[in-house]
């Protein structure tokens, strides 16, 4: 008994303290920081990836130039391969790989900084043409047309027959890992056969499939049975901001209204990585900037002296066929936007949009100029004194801009007003501008990427105190103490958003801005740094971003993905521009503390409690407030999703996404272990068999006790000891 105490207690310490390991773990190693290509869908097509529901397993084949993806899509020769490529090589070698995708498995992307690329753009070379404005002439289809993203490869519209995968510069040592077992393993590719094989696992399994149409269906019908949906339509939530409030107007009191917006959203082929930089965070950093110093130059109290309104706009979902600026557009054409004061077409007497102005800012580093270009559709005087205006505001600061009269606009939210309400837009009622920093084709080569960062427009964060009431220094100051220098992108941001304020305000006023208000470009540093390097910011811990009531809680590191997500889950996006603009345009309120500040109310403000420069709770008053970013598609009746009139984008669900590398055997031993496993297997099989027969013989009844009655029917257990 305790020798037997002393065996259990010895195994325990060994399994207990031991360095042991599951078997699982010694064989496979996980590829941590990975982002999964995901399945979306429309009104007709399915695109993107899947794998299946087991995962994609294939053999590493490291490309290092096209003559090895060739090699893997025509001569393989063991089995389905995982192909490794940089994003220098990436598209080159997807065009190949699609064309024969027999032999592949699947794709694993990464960034590499020193194998850098010069163009990584998926999106289409005319993006979101299918539900351009009258007058567009992009065309994809035609080879000599011209494009607006010239590099693009329409890979974010395609149905990829394979999984891919991105691994971020971040976790190169992922990378480093897969070559490693590479090259000790796979180096020989005319010798993968029979041997043991450096190997990758892919998962991400997507439920939906076919079309939109027939996804939501499905989604509907497991709804009576299961709580599982298959799919979710893709949309937010839309941003606006009025610098006077606008109440409950009645249409005898209503005030015209300048319509500026921007873009919140951007896109990527891979799950959580859309940074947007020259994208979409530019335009959205100067709206909000112009947005804060238009207030601080026109007092609110001042609102009955002038006969016009500005609304600040920030559409989302815009990279899938302008999701939130159709619903504004539909929601005006039936009078139902803003809900609480709805315009209509009339009221608007001139639209500005400030469209994908990022990408020259690289381009443009070491000088003080920065050409842009203002499309507008409309030959009217009103369009070039407005043009005019702004060209003359912009010069004084080296900023150039070129009017491009035409119907060919370039992808914007203005697409959207033209389709939808183009009996108002070509009658010239609605006067369109729209800023750009091209002419003829992106300047952003990275244009709805996963390397559409803070790198690519050049951005260097300075990192400057802000006081605890929130001030920001004067961009002149930081130019003359040697802070910053004229050529930075901050300044020239700063430059362009007093720019757009001072040609609002002349629009509003009437005279010409006499004051010294000017848009900050330590306020633009703050907010760059937040969008595009990370949201752990003071700006947004002030804004009160991210935060769940605890005030232990820190927004989390990396920057915010843009993409729109679906509609089923709010996304940060929206929110954090929200917060920014009741913050830096609002007004505090007396409030004890956020119970009170919910309780207040009044007709023309909504009341924001917010963390505050002093981290002490603030309660906002301000007109900023949300709408919703859902296609007119999914709230119409009977639509018929292959119509094309309005978006019809939704996303597949999936569970887990995971991607691992581990050695396989090669076939000499794989084949040796099955045949012995089935040799053990019939060994097992006859010696229970013989066992059987022969229970007579090898086992024999426990000794009987003396105060227990005899049984010849006694259970067998005991091995029959054998006398020598």
């Amino acid at each position: 008994m305790n020798f037997n105490y002393s065996s259990l207690l010895f195994i325990y310490v060994v399994f207990r303290y031991g360095c042991c390991e599951r078997l699982h773990k010694q064989i496979y190693s996980s590829i941590e920081g990975g982002a999964a290509c995901f399945r979306r869908l429309n009104g007709t097509h399915q695109v993107g990836c899947s794998s299946s529901d087991k995962g994609a397993v294939g053999v590493v084949a490291l490309i290092r130039d096209l003559s090895d993806a060739q090699w893997l899509a025509l001569n393989a020769t063991a089995g389905p391969y995982i192909a490794v490529v940089g994003t220098s090589l990436f598209h080159g070698v997807m065009d190949v790989l699609l064309d024969y995708p027999q032999n592949v498995a699947g794709v694993l992307v990464f960034d590499n900084a020193t194998l850098g690329t010069s163009a990584f753009t998926q999106d289409s070379k005319c993006p979101n043409e299918y539900t351009s404005g009258p007058g567009s002439q992009c065309s994809s289809d035609l080879q000599d047309n011209k494009v607006w993203n010239e590099n693009g490869s329409d890979l974010l519209r395609t149905d990829i027959p394979f999984p891919i995968f991105f691994l971020p510069e971040s976790r190169f040592e992922e990378i480093t890992k897969i070559e490693t077992c590479f090259e000790r393993y796979n180096l020989d590719r005319n010798n993968h056969k029979n041997v043991p094989l450096c190997s990758i696992q892919l998962h991400s399994f997507m439920f939906a499939a076919v079309n939109s149409a027939v996804c939501l269906r499905r989604s509907a019908a497991t709804a009576l049975l299961t709580p599982t949906k298959v799919c979710d339509p893709l949309g937010d939530s839309n941003v606006y901001y009025s610098l006077f409030p606008r109440g409950t107007q009645t249409e005898s009191t209503t005030k015209p209204v300048i319509l500026v917006t921007a873009r919140i959203d951007s896109a990527s082929l891979f799950d959580g990585v859309s940074p947007g930089a020259a994208s979409s965070v530019i335009g959205m950093v100067t709206l909000i900037t112009a947005a804060t110093s238009l207030a601080h130059m026109i007092p609110e109290e001042d609102a009955n002296l002038y006969d016009r309104n500005v609304l600040w706009t920030l559409f989302n979902g815009e990279a899938f066929d302008y999701i939130g600026s159709q619903r504004v557009a539909y929601d005006i054409s039936r009078n139902a936007w803003p809900p609480s004061a709805p315009l209509s077409p009339s009221d608007i007497p001139l639209h500005i949009e400030l469209g994908q102005i990022g990408g020259s800012l690289i381009l443009n580093k070491d000088n003080e100029s920065w050409p842009l270009y203002g499309f507008t559709p409309n030959s009217l005087d009103k369009v070039s004194q407005i043009l005019e205006e702004l060209n003359m505001n912009l010069n004084v600061s080296n900023i150039t801009l070129s009017p491009v009269f035409t119907e060919n606009l370039p992808p914007s939210s203005l697409h959207s007003f033209r389709r939808i309400l183009k009996n108002v837009t070509e009658s010239g009622a609605l006067t369109e501008v729209l800023l750009t920093d091209f002419n003829e084709k992106f300047t952003n080569m990275f244009y709805n990427s996963a390397l559409d960062d803070y790198v690519k427009i050049g951005f260097l964060y300075h990192n400057i105190t802000v006081d605890s009431n929130g001030t920001f220094i004067p961009t002149d100051e930081l130019i003359s103490n040697g802070t910053m220098k004229k050529t930075e992108i901050q300044v020239k941001i700063a430059n362009l958003a007093s720019a757009v304020a001072r040609t609002l305000y002349k629009e509003v006023v009437g005279n010409d801005y006499a004051g010294n208000v000017t848009a900050s470009a330590h306020l633009v540093d703050e907010m760059l740094y937040c969008l595009v390097r990370s949201q752990a910011c003071r700006l947004l811990v002030a804004a009160d971003y991210a935060w769940s009531g605890s005030r232990g809680e820190r927004p989390p590191e990396p920057p915010p993905a843009l993409y729109v997500g679906v509609a089923a889950w709010a996304g940060a996006a929206p929110v954090l521009a929200g917060h920014l603009l009741a913050l830096l345009a609002g007004r505090p309120r007396a409030a004890r503390d956020r119970a009170h500040c919910d309780a207040l109310a009044h007709p023309n403000y909504s009341f924001y409690w917010l963390n505050g420069w002093n981290h002490t709770g603030v309660c906002i008053q301000t007109t900023m407030n949300f709408s919703q970013a859902v296609s007119p598609a999914f709230i119409t009746p009977g639509y018929d999703f292959a119509s094309g009139a309005y978006s019809t984008w939704t996303e597949s669900v999936w569970q887990t996404m995971w991607a691992r590398v581990f050695v396989a055997a090669g076939g000499g031993g794989a084949r040796a272990a099955a045949v012995g496993g089935a040799g053990a297997t019939l060994l097992a099989a006859a010696l229970t068999a013989w066992l059987r027969r022969h229970a007579a013989a090898v086992f024999t009844a426990p000794p009987a006790r003396a105060d227990a009655a005899p049984s010849v029917h006694s259970a067998a257990g005991i091995l029959r000891t054998v006398n020598c």
